[in-house]
């Protein structure tokens, strides 16, 4: 569960406190096309790597982002969250299979031994 609320926290702070010192024209194309993508990402594939059956996890920092849409965007950019639901589900995915196949290679050390 600490883990959770860390990578929540981190997206947390991706979401809402970084626009906030941003100028309008930054947090307009710079935040939903590049910054949210790559936090979307690295949190995601860290909780996968960490937790790697956490499916949902992907889907919570999707539903984090929801107010922000609607504080620091257009409410018509919703198709960012589509965007980073498919980035977080991919990362997460990802971090599940490196994980799964580290567990492998130790169980296959742990034989040789």
């Amino acid at each position: 569960m600490r883990e959770l609320i860390t990578y929540l926290i981190l997206a947390l702070v991706g979401f809402y406190v970084f626009p906030m010192f941003c100028s309008a024209e930054t947090v307009a194309w710079l935040f939903p096309a590049i910054v949210n993508p790559i936090i979307c990402f690295v949190c995601s594939y860290s909780y996968g790597v960490v937790r790697p059956y956490g499916w949902w996890f992907p889907l919570a920092i999707t539903v984090l982002f929801v107010p922000a849409l609607f504080i620091y965007y257009q409410p018509s950019d919703w198709y960012y969250v589509v965007g980073y639901a498919g980035v977080s589900f991919i990362a997460s995915a990802i971090g599940w299979y490196i994980a799964k196949k580290r567990e492998e290679e130790r169980k296959k050390r742990r034989g040789q031994a």
